[in-house]
């Protein structure tokens, strides 16, 4: 889904370009969220940190848990932190290739290594 600017969901987070249905299923699909799992719970009363709206969600098996003051913000929260994990995830996975690859030219130093693959 594009925005009138020509950017996705995925570059600009929540807002006005999709608008949220009620239904996390939709709401994180949406996202580009594999959303596996909910519990969301409206509280009578706010809890000690404010939040009226808690939850825990499972998205690609990895557990989030969270509170906010409505359904919005939770998404919003929700979708920071999951974004923060797949960032997390693409260094750790950049690192790793780059050792593979120190390893490689330690082992075989007459290689040539193309300099695309080191950026």
């Amino acid at each position: 889904m594009l925005s009138s600017h020509g950017t996705s969901v995925h570059e600009t987070g929540i807002g006005s370009s999709s608008p949220l249905t009620g239904n996390p299923y939709t709401d994180f699909a949406r996202l580009g969220m594999d959303l596996q799992g909910c519990h969301v719970r409206y509280r009578r009363t706010p809890n000690a940190q404010g939040h009226t709206l808690t939850g825990t969600f499972n998205i690609c098996g990895t557990g989030y848990t969270m509170g906010a003051t409505s359904y919005p913000q939770l998404v919003e929260r929700v979708f920071a932190k999951w974004q923060e994990k797949q960032a997390y995830r693409r260094r750790c996975r950049a690192e790793k290739r780059m050792r593979n690859t120190l390893a490689f030219i330690a082992r075989h130093p007459d290689a040539t290594i193309l300099p695309a693959y080191l950026s």
